[in-house]
């Protein structure tokens, strides 16, 4: 069963072009795809892309950015919760609150460079203004990250505790069957009012402070 975010009304761009959920998993599994390649080299089976998917669809949205002959471009893939495995970084407090989690940010090598992702997160942001929500925030890889420079164009920030930014790290499995260890970081952006003063009064977002790698 579909959530209320795969209702929303497709946008219609001047050149053509569309933003709609996508309902169609080929496409999404042709865009998601991409996460095979370097340097993330995830072992997706098809089980793992149906996973997913199903996720957006009981408890997200993903999202697509269509080209005006009919392919979709790239895709943002929004859960509306703080993952599980994420929550010991908020304070209490926190859980009051209403989030977006992108999980993911992809866009197919032939239309790279033409803003896809930027007018999905600018998409994304005027969603959550709609919905009520309090903050969105990712996780990157702390090196070499793709979306990072984005989202910090965008007003996004380091997630901190304890005054400190919070690093993680995750141990998987590559495509080529070897497991490794990857450190990734967060950013976080308030997107109400209340967001910014739960999120900055109990330390998960320090203002004026600016981290390094």
């Amino acid at each position: 069963m579909q959530n209320k975010l795969f209702n929303m009304k497709p946008i219609e761009k001047e050149n053509g072009f569309v933003i709609k959920p996508i309902t169609n998993f080929d496409d999404f599994s042709k865009v998601i795809d991409v996460f095979k390649e370097p340097p993330f080299d995830e072992p997706l089976t098809l089980k793992d892309k149906l996973e997913e998917y199903n996720g957006y669809l009981k408890n997200g949205l993903a999202l697509g950015y269509y080209h005006s002959n009919g392919d979709l471009m790239g895709l943002a893939g929004l859960m509306h919760e703080v993952e599980e495995e994420h929550e010991s970084y908020f304070a209490d407090e926190a859980g009051a609150l209403n989030p977006f989690y992108i999980y993911g940010l992809a866009t197919l090598k032939e239309y790279r460079g033409h803003g896809v992702c930027t007018t999905l997160m600018e998409v994304i942001h005027d969603i959550a203004l709609e919905n009520g929500i309090d903050f969105i925030y990712l996780r990157t890889n702390l090196e070499g990250s793709m979306s990072e420079g984005l989202c910090r164009k965008l007003g996004y920030t380091d997630m901190c505790q304890n005054g400190e930014k919070v690093i993680q790290t995750v141990t998987f499995e590559r495509g080529n069957g070897q497991v490794e260890s990857d450190d990734r970081h967060f950013l976080i952006y308030p997107t109400s009012q209340k967001g910014k003063e739960v999120l900055t009064s109990t330390g998960a977002i320090v203002p004026g402070k600016v981290f390094t790698k």
